[in-house]
């Protein structure tokens, strides 16, 4: 069962490496909160394709709970998803 969280508390929440890949256009890694069915993706493209060396773009961060289809940008957006989900308000398309 969930549980009602502060923001304070959702965003020290511990997050789990999880997978990780590399690839010629940039990198990709995924971290979890099994308690809360949380996971991070970031996505950081190479500053040049085929280039190791090249370094790296500002990352691309989104936040994703198990059972929503909604993709969040900000940790705000799915903590207050998460909390919908605790207080069970049904979202509306």
């Amino acid at each position: 069962m969930l549980k009602e969280l502060t923001f304070e508390e959702f965003c020290n929440l511990p997050l789990q490496y999880y997978q990780g890949m590399s690839f010629d256009w940039g990198a990709m890694r995924l971290h979890r909160n099994e308690d809360i069915k949380l996971q991070k993706e970031t996505v950081t493209k190479r500053k040049k394709k085929d280039c190791i060396y090249s370094g790296w773009k500002t990352p691309k961060i989104s936040y994703f709970l198990d059972g929503d289809e909604r993709e969040f940008k900000t940790v705000a957006d799915v903590y207050v998803a998460y909390m919908e989900k605790v207080c069970g308000i049904e979202q509306t398309t």
